[in-house]
């Protein structure tokens, strides 16, 4: 029976502390800006490391100077492209022999020894105006033909140990730091560990399907919504503890979401009404365009994930896919750019972790090692560098052996284009290649 001289117990309200506020306040943020791009905030290492033979010390912010106002879009054609069928050497009677069926005979012509994938129009056209330049026979001595061990060798900037940054981001610590939002982007489906470094932010970007959908309902604008959490967020002091490092990462996705607003207020060129008959490249690399001629271009736009290089069979209709699917978006790409008067501050390069063997399987090819890097641009200096890889001399596997170093071609982005230094980067002395002009 209960006794009514006592008054029942009050419900109790939660205690709304400042640090519950904030941090409701800053989820509520994040998730909406995370939402509306389908973005993450990527900061200091990878959970697993990525190989990398000597530990480099993490530079300062500015002790490579500036990004220059530069932009690098890397193209990452992963599981492995074909070499010897992108650069066809058309005049050597060994490839034929080698090729069988698979051998492409009628390339797009760039001189008398090597021609293009007949896919590859466009980038033919740019190499005769000057502004494709084609490294030939790119490895590194003692491969591992693993994907996943050759990538991270790529990513990281050298074969070895173990370490927990890549390659540009190292150079990014020594630059920007983590003050620049979006001066490291990767489209694709995560983050690349190319980017992973000590000090920056990178914003993986998977989808951009516009903000203001996402919003709260007492929310009337993206602007509004970030400006109360920059407003309420200096009142978490100190940096170094666990809710200091939240709000920055808090921040840091609020920041790269509140500058591709302005750079793709309503989705950009990702809507669904643009993509349509275009491929995944194609998407991503309008996306890219529309960041390098945006208000705060990116130091570095890496693009992965689009297809599979990985042609042990079928090897003819898929590889003609992917080359036709490369060719048009970097037309694209280029396209937008010029039109924008920017195509003096951007260079693509393109990236795989491996070639194919020499030898056709039939159908198709197996795991191999040399292979070609593209770099393409106003600033390129077009032509032929590196050195083609024999087909008479094989490795003991029946692969090419490199003739050039990947890291020399890093080098010559890194000292060519961002005017930084390399050896300090990539650990290491390497030949610079005159790419840039």
């Amino acid at each position: 029976m209960n006794d009514p001289t006592t008054r029942p117990e009050p419900d109790r309200c939660p205690v709304i502390t400042r640090r519950r506020f904030l941090a409701a306040l800053g989820a509520s943020v994040a998730g909406v800006a995370v939402a509306g791009y389908g973005i993450s905030v990527w900061g200091r290492h990878p959970t697993a490391p990525i190989t990398n033979p000597t530990a480099t010390p993490t530079p300062a912010p500015g002790a490579f100077g500036s990004t220059t106002g530069r932009t690098l879009v890397v193209v990452e054609m992963g599981g492995g492209n074909d070499g010897l069928n992108t650069v066809v050497p058309h005049a050597d009677p060994r490839y034929h022999d080698l090729r069988g069926d698979l051998a492409i005979t009628e390339p797009l012509p760039l001189d008398d020894e090597i021609g293009l994938h007949p896919a590859l129009g466009f980038l033919a056209d740019e190499y005769a105006a000057g502004r494709l330049a084609i490294v030939e026979g790119v490895g590194y001595p003692d491969p591992d033909l693993s994907h996943f061990a050759s990538m991270a060798t790529w990513w990281a900037g050298a074969p070895g140990a173990t370490a927990t940054t890549g390659w540009l981001g190292r150079y990014l610590d020594g630059t920007v730091g983590g003050d620049v939002p979006l001066a490291a982007v990767s489209i694709g489906p995560g983050p690349t560990p190319a980017l992973l470094g000590d000090r920056i932010f990178q914003v993986s970007i998977r989808d951009l399907s516009g903000l203001a959908p996402h919003l709260p309902p007492w929310i009337d604008s993206a602007d509004e919504l970030f400006g109360m959490w920059h407003g309420f967020a200096p009142a978490i002091e100190d940096p170094g503890t666990l809710l200091g490092r939240v709000r920055g990462a808090i921040t840091a996705t609020i920041d790269a979401a509140a500058a591709l607003d302005e750079v793709l207020p309503d989705g950009g060129p990702s809507t669904p009404e643009r993509r349509r008959g275009r491929s995944d490249l194609e998407t991503s690399m309008a996306v890219a365009a529309a960041l390098v001629v945006g208000p705060e271009p990116p130091a570095v736009v890496y693009v992965h994930g689009w297809g599979d290089f990985d042609t042990h069979e079928g090897q003819a209709a898929r590889h003609e896919e992917l080359m036709t699917s490369l060719d048009s978006a970097l037309a694209g790409f280029f396209a937008t750019v010029s039109e924008a008067g920017a195509a003096d501050r951007v260079v693509v390069m393109t990236a795989s972790e491996f070639g194919r063997r020499a030898a056709s399987n039939g159908s198709g090819t197996d795991h191999g090692t040399a292979s070609v890097q593209f770099l393409l641009g106003a600033p390129v200096a077009g032509g032929r560098y590196g050195e083609a890889p024999s087909l008479t001399d094989l490795d003991r596997r029946g692969n090419p052996v490199h003739t050039v170093d990947y890291r020399s071609v890093y080098a010559s982005v890194l000292t060519g284009w961002f005017e930084a230094d390399a050896e300090s980067i990539l650990g290491g002395d390497f030949e610079v290649l005159p790419v840039i002009g």
